[in-house]
């Protein structure tokens, strides 16, 4: 990865377009970690140069180049593996520990976690009762407060759908940068073949945890089935069945984040195993933005069906020109496609009218979500890491 960035990138668009079109995002920018610069302490203001130097850039290229799921890319597997740095940091800062003590949990100082929102409705709905040991607004132990994250995974979510899996989720570049890692999929063949039995599981999954949740009163999810538990925060193990729930985040997150994505270069816990990715897709249906495919153009070659990395086409959602319901708009298979025939597509509008301008207005609303968003919990992490440096 690291020759294609230093290569000069082929022209999509002059550096001088490119610059306009760019501007806005770097005003964005300067926009959301400006307050930064005004607090003390010098590894804060260089995280938040570094994030907007890095935002901005990625952006750039994106206009320069046309492409959008390689330099995307860049961004979300550095938010993913810088994440636990800052968060864990903090955790230990405050509590001197990842795991989280019974009286921690009871006193609401757990950082609410997105993951939870779906299994959050029923039990909400019939008992009043909000099921996660967090605290509904911010306290000084826990700033990150169920209303706050809530408004936010929201307000993101009517603005990219499902591509929230892309350029917000905090996890999935984890596993995005495993299946970065090798030139070709050593298991890709299998893993296509299995793909139509296999669509169902994560919608099997959320139907399950939900149910569960509801009637155990607790978020099943994320108390037994969560692989990043193991990078973030986990019950203290004191017990058997501590001890048992430690084991199972280990084990997946081994096989669905790092094994599985490195054998084939997908995505498999997003694709196969993530319930809340599963409930993203339903706001597919009412998101503007989406990719289709130019009937007249198309070949059937299916590079982009190899491309994608959560397994969300299929021979016949091609052939109909559309996409499946869990595409996240990470736009591999746009980048992929030779002949033009994959767009970013408005909905309302003809298909392959105009795609570049329903990429452009998609991508300042994402992008402007992950800087926001994923670009302060880079700027934290970067901090973090020169504030352990030996020499200021």
């Amino acid at each position: 990865m690291a020759s294609r960035v230093l290569a000069r990138p082929p022209a999509f668009r002059s550096v001088g377009r490119s610059l306009l079109l760019t501007l806005p995002i770097a005003l964005w920018s300067l926009l959301m970690f400006t307050p930064s610069f005004r607090e003390p302490g010098r590894d804060r203001h260089i995280g938040s140069l570094a994030v907007i130097l890095f935002m901005t850039t990625l952006f750039f290229l994106m206009m320069r180049t046309g492409k959008t799921y390689q330099w995307r890319r860049w961004f979300f597997v550095a938010l993913g593996l810088l994440f636990p740095v800052g968060f864990i940091a903090s955790l230990v800062a405050v509590r001197g520990t990842m795991s989280i003590p019974v009286e921690r949990m009871v006193s609401g100082d757990t950082p609410f976690c997105y993951m939870v929102i779906p299994m959050l409705f029923i039990p909400a709905a019939l008992a009043r009762t909000i099921i996660f040991p967090g605290s509904i607004l911010p306290t000084a132990n826990n700033p990150h407060s169920i209303a706050i994250m809530i408004g936010i995974w929201l307000a993101m979510t009517l603005v990219v759908g499902k591509g929230w899996c892309s350029y917000v989720c905090f996890f999935g570049g984890i596993e995005e940068g495993f299946a970065a890692i090798p030139k070709r999929a050593r298991i890709g063949r299998s893993v296509r073949k299995l793909d139509p039995r296999l669509r169902l599981v994560p919608w099997a999954i959320l139907l399950f945890v939900v149910v569960l949740s509801a009637a155990l009163f607790e978020p099943v999810y994320c108390m037994w089935l969560c692989p990043f538990k193991t990078v973030t925060e986990y019950p203290a193990v004191h017990s058997v069945e501590t001890a048992l729930q430690m084991g199972i985040f280990i084990t997946l997150f081994a096989g669905l984040v790092i094994v599985l994505p490195f054998l084939t270069k997908k995505r498999t816990q997003c694709a196969y195993f993530c319930p809340f990715g599963a409930f993203q897709s339903i706001f597919n249906k009412i998101n503007l933005f989406e990719i289709r495919f130019d009937r007249e153009k198309c070949v059937d070659c299916t590079l982009c069906q190899t491309a994608c990395p959560i397994m969300a086409l299929s021979a016949e959602s091609i052939r109909e020109g559309k996409t499946l319901m869990n595409c996240m708009k990470c736009g591999a298979c746009v980048d992929s496609c030779k002949k033009s025939a994959a767009v970013w597509h408005l909905k309302g509008t003809k298909v392959a009218l105009k795609p570049e301008r329903a990429r452009l207005l998609f991508l300042y609303g994402a992008w402007a979500m992950a800087t926001m968003f994923g670009g302060s919990i880079l700027a934290n992490s970067i901090a973090t890491m020169l504030h352990w440096l030996p020499v200021k």
